[in-house]
């Protein structure tokens, strides 16, 4: 055995990892960033946007649909905090019985509140 590895030998027989210890501050801060995105993805208010009738949205989503346009939809339904969710953005791909694809994500005709085309 030469000098060296005696010497990383030795390093190791007294050597006390602090395991876990070192990387808590990375992790505390990493944490600390997720909960402030929370928090201000949770802050955001969506405001209600004018009710459409079946008839208008059908109208609209189909014109999108063959004219390739961009839509934003806004559901119905409310979050658990009684809140509007952030409006469905995309292309609409298609139809599949009574529900909607708009960038692969399947909403149902009756759930929406409002369309607005963005060309």
């Amino acid at each position: 055995m030469n000098d060296f590895d005696r010497k990383v030998e030795q390093f190791f027989k007294n050597y006390q990892d602090r395991g876990m210890k070192k990387w808590a501050g990375f992790f505390l801060s990493d944490h600390t960033l997720k909960i402030n995105k929370d928090k201000a993805k949770r802050a955001i208010v969506y405001q209600k946007k004018p009710s459409m009738n079946e008839d208008e949205i059908s109208q609209l989503l189909f014109k999108a649909f063959s004219d390739h346009y961009y839509v934003q939809v806004q559901l119905k339904e409310l979050d658990d905090d009684g809140k509007l969710n952030a409006d469905i953005c995309g292309f609409v791909e298609g139809y599949q019985e009574q529900l909607i694809i708009i960038s692969g994500q399947k909403v149902a005709i009756d759930d929406i509140n409002n369309v607005t085309i963005k060309c």
